[in-house]
């Protein structure tokens, strides 16, 4: 099976080259869509052995990924941008799987490297892909629709946060999540790249949820965006509007879950544990809103309560996730559990070696235990 990766860029000379160095043979050809570029980004792509072609820039995503779709000429195509890479690792079990794989949309894991540990949904990196962690302490995770068949029933919609899969509905096609994740170092990049970037993702945003005011999605994307640029009082009214969304959707589990983390931190316990709880009742996987519900007990002080729920998280997540350990362990300290406190630490330092803050507490609780 033939695979195009396609790509969209504009003044990705400084990270392209070892683009290409990582993925020149994963696939059979690469198709550059350049959207303005400045600098050497195109001779770079062209030198490369990729298919240059040029899409003006027009405030919308989708555009120039859909250019590059049209100019596909293999059986499946993987989209990826310049600051993205898959695995080397993970090259056989790819072109394996396209091998075997019916028709259908597959939804690939994100991993977003963050170091920084406020973000939204932060965690601590494992280990499991140390190259590609390159020293970063954290991630968040996300999903994409970034592996299809080539064909013309499937191209992206949307301003911004463009995806495949409404076109992909559409049609009919299956969508699947497979585990062959895409690494992405968009977030640990210059603060002068991620301060346009959040200028310009909000901008886009704003227009997005003009072009179609039901959009749910789009909705809780201008949230999102306010919050990262640091304006949670812009984000509210719309996450309010998101709570009271179609029950189990979700952008409205999610919004749910932003709308609790922001009156919890605002000490309005009450009001966010009412909304926490209602996100959990749509989908009690999604592991956030649970951590959000636990910090609310653990303000009250209501650690019986904390342990209570970190019971219903676990089985509900189905695994142990890092930060409700971390919330594990906080409930041990503050219950007199010092001991036990400074095992967990330990178990949770080999477990996540990168996670800083985890090592500095359990040499504080291991020198109390000695």
């Amino acid at each position: 099976m033939k695979l195009s990766l396609v790509m969209m860029v504009r003044d990705e000379a400084s990270v392209l080259p070892a683009f290409f160095r990582n993925h020149l043979h994963l696939a059979d050809e690469i198709i550059v869509v350049d959207t303005g570029s400045l600098d050497d980004t195109p001779a770079i792509a062209a030198d490369a052995g990729a298919r240059v072609l040029s899409c003006p820039w027009a405030d919308d995503f989708s555009s120039p990924r859909n250019q590059g779709l049209r100019a596909a000429t293999g059986d499946w195509a993987l989209v990826l941008d310049a600051d993205e890479e898959i695995a080397t690792g993970d090259f056989d079990r790819l072109r394996s799987f396209l091998g075997s794989a019916p028709p259908g949309v597959f939804i690939q894991p994100t991993i977003n490297y963050c170091d920084d540990a406020g973000h939204l949904e932060w965690q601590p990196v494992s280990g499991q892909y140390p190259v590609q962690e390159r020293g970063h302490r954290g991630y968040f995770a996300a999903r994409r629709a970034g592996l299809f068949p080539v064909t013309a029933e499937l191209r992206f919609r949307g301003r911004i946060h463009e995806s495949v899969l409404p076109a992909a509905l559409d049609a009919g096609l299956p969508v699947t999540e497979i585990d062959l994740p895409v690494h992405h170092y968009g977030y640990v990049r210059s603060t002068e790249i991620n301060r346009k970037r959040q200028e310009r993702y909000l901008d886009l945003a704003r227009r997005k949820l003009g072009d179609d005011p039901e959009d749910w999605g789009a909705r809780l994307e201008l949230a999102t965006a306010y919050l990262e640029n640091g304006d949670p009082v812009s984000a509210e009214p719309l996450l309010i509007d998101l709570s009271g969304g179609p029950a189990g959707l979700r952008p409205v589990v999610r919004g749910c879950f932003l709308l609790g983390r922001i009156r919890r931190e605002r000490g309005e316990l009450d009001s966010a544990e009412k909304v926490l709880q209602m996100a959990i009742d749509q989908d009690p996987t999604f592991v956030f809103c649970w951590l959000e519900l636990i910090r609310c007990r653990a303000a009250r002080g209501m650690w019986a309560s904390v342990d209570e729920l970190l019971g219903r998280a676990r089985k509900s997540c189905g695994s142990e996730h890092a930060l409700l350990a971390k919330e594990s362990l906080r409930c041990m300290i503050h219950t007199g559990r010092l001991r036990e406190g400074a095992q967990q630490a330990r178990q949770l330092v080999e477990l996540y070696p990168a996670w800083a803050e985890m090592r500095t507490l359990a040499e504080r609780l291991t020198a109390r235990e000695s």
